[in-house]
């Protein structure tokens, strides 16, 4: 294991869609006294508050960022995004970055057109120490991890993988199993929760995915077998932990920086 993130919104403060409750200093300071060796920003968030000159001087690594979308049905994909300026300002900053990426507009997209898109973005993107970690939505137009997989091997691109969040990697319909057919060296990162077993065809998927994300060890996907799968097949990289559910979000930033860190190690350390 390389280290352990705070994602963005497990320390934010509000709801998926709100803006941040606590400062990022606040956050890094927090997420640094619990343990954690990085953090995670938000692009909107930054946008919002100042850019890349908020990140200053912090307490803990910047190491993720979250969302860069949009690329999937990008009319011209050779052409920059206020989001890909803006992300090239914070690794200027924060030095190399895993950065969350991938589709939440509804499909189907065309995997060889957004492999291309894919490419286009990740070559722009590499001299800048950025990779590009792809993630499926069961409601986007990149529903599961199969497509995310032949999508981000059909860009060919070295600095993409996949984003593997416990969370969609259940509710988009993927078992441990699947991961037999994945190389390590193709997980970009492994984002850690919990929370109930959720269907593909949920109608209520996105509010679920939105309210239901519990700390790891906490709910019914079977986290430990998953991450043991991800042992076992040779993955060394990095972990993150993303939780973010009504009553977590209103604890002090610092409680719930505790509250992440020794659920996500417990299930790291786990056997």
């Amino acid at each position: 294991m390389t280290g352990l993130t705070a994602s963005y919104v497990t320390l934010h403060g509000g709801g998926f869609t709100d803006p941040a409750r606590t400062s990022f200093a606040d956050r890094a300071a927090a997420a640094a006294k619990a343990g954690f060796t990085g953090i995670g920003v938000q692009l909107a968030d930054l946008a919002a508050t100042g850019g890349a000159a908020v990140i200053g001087d912090p307490a803990v690594a910047v190491t993720e960022a979250e969302f860069l979308g949009g690329w999937v049905f990008a009319e011209d994909p050779d052409v920059r995004s206020p989001s890909e300026e803006l992300l090239i300002e914070v690794a200027r900053v924060a030095g190399p970055l895993r950065v969350t990426s991938g589709e939440f507009a509804a499909g189907p997209a065309d995997p060889g057109r957004a492999a291309d898109a894919l490419a286009a973005l990740a070559n722009r993107l590499a001299p800048h120490g950025i990779t590009l970690a792809v993630e499926a939505f069961a409601w986007g137009a990149i529903p599961d991890y199969p497509t995310a997989l032949e999508i981000m091997r059909r860009s060919g691109a070295a600095n993409t993988g996949l984003m593997i969040d416990v969370w969609h990697w259940f509710a988009t319909g993927a078992q441990v199993a699947l991961l037999r057919d994945v190389d390590p060296h193709e997980i970009a990162g492994v984002q850690l929760n919990d929370g109930p077993r959720t269907r593909p065809d949920d109608p209520e998927i996105l509010h679920r995915a939105r309210t239901t994300r519990w700390l790891p060890g906490a709910g019914e996907l079977p986290v430990r077998e998953l991450v043991g799968a991800l042992r076992t097949a040779g993955y060394s990289g990095p972990y993150s932990v993303e939780v973010n559910y009504p009553g977590f979000r209103e604890l002090p930033v610092e409680e719930a920086a505790r509250a992440a860190y020794d659920a996500s190690i417990a299930i790291l350390n786990s056997r």
